[in-house]
């Protein structure tokens, strides 16, 4: 694994890439963004697969996993699930960071930045008063579509200032 130059060059993470269907991809991140949660674990789950599925240390499979934890743990919240989001949303950080700041057009850095304070509010609400929380602290995938085309999270990284990748 690389992370991104500061000059956003890529580098390669990991020779055991497999195909990527972009236009899955960005529908899965459509799907995120519009809180069909369960519809983009499907989409994505779909890629996942296509990459090996479990992947060791920083693969590809890790990267969509760790959006796919995140749609899942926005999900079980909108389900009041207390157990169910602190879990999934807590485990997309083990999966997300090795991906920072910005991978196959996704700023991941910000995701995660979100997805915290996500957690945080949960955790402080705790199972009792979850369907207190307060909707628009749900986040927003940023994602630069143009770049996704153009990459995959094995071979490219971009700079979000810049969108290059």
């Amino acid at each position: 694994m690389t992370r991104a130059t500061g000059s956003g060059d890529a580098r390669r993470v990991s020779a055991k890439a497999g195909p990527v269907a972009p236009e899955s991809f960005a529908e899965g991140i459509r799907q995120f963004n519009s809180w069909m949660f369960y519809d983009c674990h499907e989409t994505l789950e779909d890629i996942w697969r296509e990459t090996g599925a479990k992947g060791d240390g920083s693969t590809p499979a890790n990267f969509y996993q760790g959006i796919i934890k995140a749609a899942a743990g926005y999900h079980h919240l909108l389900r009041n699930n207390y157990r169910g989001a602190v879990n999934l949303l807590s485990d997309t950080f083990r999966l997300l960071e090795p991906y920072r700041p910005v991978s196959l057009g996704v700023d991941v850095e910000r995701l995660l930045a979100d997805i915290r304070a996500s957690l945080e509010r949960i955790e402080e609400l705790g199972p009792e008063r979850l369907a207190e929380f307060e909707r628009s602290r749900i986040p927003v995938i940023r994602y630069m579509e143009a770049a996704a085309a153009q990459a995959t999270p094995s071979t490219k990284r971009g700079n979000p200032s810049t969108g290059s990748g």
